[in-house]
Order: structure tokens, then C-alpha cells, then sequence
């Protein structure tokens, strides 16, 4: 008898500690758990994020800013300086890690109930880049909107083309020769991380993980052809 009534003790004692971890304290714990926080702003659109164990860079979404030097820099920098410091948005990635090593993400801030991209196009700060995002249509219609108020980067005639072209240069075929700086190197492969090789103008070039080469080894798309271009 003395034993069942110690082994019932024993019962009683471990309920009571296990329901003593739910107590009010422990979850104020919880709540105070480091947020994912947007910390530092490197240029407009890209930032670093801290985890609670890392530290990471990333990059908005179908959206490009002016550079540094060009008119709307100093403004687009102060835009995303503004918008995202010290936030903890909801972010989504779009794209694992871009060319620059950038994981791309769209930001949805959530205390101003506004996605952070769509409203830089819209009032001018950047302009939406249509080939990352497939021509996603609210952002098509932030620029539109934009372009007709002429607000932000539109007041001024800027060239949105010709500044496209100098944000997202096309791959250039080999052995074309510019005045400038004599014959161009050869075109650049992409190489995913499984070993498979696509050549510019395929619809995987630059998808996923991968690395940009002018020497590729691997095996060659089925589609574009990898080293050896289809006919």
C-alpha cells in the first residue's frame, strides 16, 4: 500500500511541474522572441534582415531603383530607408538567391497594409521590372498610373527603356566586336546545381541555383540546346 500511494505522489508531482510550464510567464516568454527585423539598408530595394541565428541580404521583388549617381537615387534610398527600418514585414521568396547572391523577396508591410514594391512603382520611386515578374499586372498598372501623373522618376523624362537596358544587360553572342572595348568574351552559360547546362534566351537560364560560365560542363538542355544551340 505504501508503494501505490508513492507511486500516485509521484504522478501528482509531474502534473503539477508540466502545467507550470504553461503559466502566463512562459508564454510573455514566447512573445518576446527576437522578430525577424529589417536592420540596415544597403541601397534602395536591397537590405539586410536579422534572424534569429542569421544575418541575411536581400532584394525587393519586380521592382529597380536609379544608382548611385543617377537622379531619383538619393530619393529611392530614402524611400526604402523610410519604409523598411527596424519592420518586421511578412516576406515571401520569389527566388532563392539572384546572380548577385540576393535572396529575392516580395515585402508585404504590414502595419501600413501596403506591399512595398508595388508602392515604389506607383509613386515613382522605381519602375517595375516587367522580365522578373512575367508583367505582373498590379505592378503594370501602378506604372501606368504613375507614367500618366508623371509623379516621382516620370517628371523628368526619364528613360525607362534605356535604363532597363542598363540594369538587366541582355548576354551578348561571342565574337561580336564593340569599338570600345575590341571583341566581347563568350556568352555566358548558366549551370544549375544539378549540372544542367542552359544558354541565354532559354526559359530556365538564370532559374533556381546555378552559376553563370563561359566554359560550362555538364549536360546540355533539351530544349535550348545547352553548348550547342538547336536549329
Amino acid at each position: 500500500m505504501p508503494a501505490i500511494l508513492s507511486f500516485l505522489g509521484l504522478i501528482f508531482f509531474f502534473s503539477v511541474f508540466s502545467l507550470q510550464g504553461n503559466t502566463p510567464n512562459s508564454i510573455d516568454a514566447n512573445d518576446s522572441a527576437p522578430r525577424n527585423e529589417i536592420i540596415r539598408v544597403i541601397q534602395p530595394g536591397v537590405f539586410d534582415i536579422q534572424s534569429q541565428d542569421f544575418l541575411i541580404r536581400m532584394r525587393a521583388w519586380g521592382v529597380e531603383f536609379p544608382k548611385r549617381g543617377q537622379p531619383g537615387y538619393e530619393a529611392a534610398l530614402a524611400f526604402t530607408e523610410k519604409k523598411l527600418i527596424s519592420t518586421a514585414p511578412h516576406i515571401s521568396i520569389k527566388r532563392e538567391f539572384d546572380n548577385l547572391n540576393l535572396k529575392v523577396v516580395d515585402i508585404q508591410l504590414l502595419e501600413q497594409k501596403v506591399n512595398f514594391s508595388k508602392e515604389a512603382i506607383l509613386l515613382g520611386i522605381g519602375w517595375h521590372n516587367e522580365k522578373e515578374t512575367g508583367r505582373f499586372g498590379p505592378y503594370l498598372m501602378a506604372q501606368l498610373k504613375a507614367k500618366r501623373l508623371k509623379t516621382g522618376i516620370w517628371s523628368n523624362g526619364f528613360a525607362y527603356s534605356s535604363a532597363m537596358g542598363t540594369v538587366t544587360p541582355q548576354p551578348k553572342l561571342p565574337t561580336l566586336y564593340d569599338r570600345r572595348q575590341g571583341f566581347i568574351p563568350s556568352l555566358s552559360f548558366w549551370v544549375t546545381s544539378f549540372g544542367k547546362i542552359h544558354r541565354p534566351g532559354c526559359s530556365f537560364y538564370e532559374r533556381g541555383r546555378g552559376t553563370l560560365t563561359s566554359k560550362p560542363t555538364g549536360t546540355d538542355c533539351r530544349i535550348c540546346g545547352g553548348r550547342f544551340p538547336k536549329k
